[in-house]
């Protein structure tokens, strides 16, 4: 069997085209590592608009896990428009039969271009939720995003 020369052979091992014994048997670790990665807690979005409007509602949302949050991003232009972020929990209520919505946390914040977050730590799996985005006193472009971690 003919020897490559030193220099082509490690240069075949950095191409990753010639693996010795022990980098073969490292490679399957590796993608066990990538996979309990993958499963680790993340934020994901649940609901997500925008435009140029002076609101936004979500409707009825079902959180998928405990920690629930809005994220908000708008510009106003150089008018000092404020956005209120609100998060409104669907429950039973105390007068009568049926249910009503909940205002559980509300955020305010000038529309500078960066993002605001309001967040909630006790949502439950199933709950109904909504969020509510109002721009004040103009119409401006909002972005909103309803996200879940888990």
């Amino acid at each position: 069997m003919r020897r490559l020369p030193l220099a082509l052979a490690a240069g075949a091992l950095a191409a990753g085209t010639l693996l010795a014994p022990a980098a073969q048997a490292a490679t399957p670790a590796t993608g066990a590592v990538s996979v309990q990665q993958a499963s680790q807690a993340r934020w994901f979005t649940i609901w997500d608009g925008g435009g140029n409007t002076r609101g936004i509602d979500t409707g009825a949302i079902k959180s998928q896990a405990k920690v629930l949050q809005i994220v908000t991003q708008c510009w106003n232009g150089g008018d000092g428009t404020a956005a209120t972020a609100t998060l409104w929990k669907w429950g039973r209520s105390a007068i009568g039969p049926g249910g009503g919505w909940m205002k559980m946390k509300r955020d305010r914040g000038y529309c500078l271009g960066g993002k605001m977050y309001t967040r909630i730590h006790n949502a439950r799996a199933g709950e109904k939720w909504r969020a509510t985005v109002t721009l004040s006193p103009k119409s401006h472009t909002v972005r909103v995003w309803v996200q879940n971690y888990g």
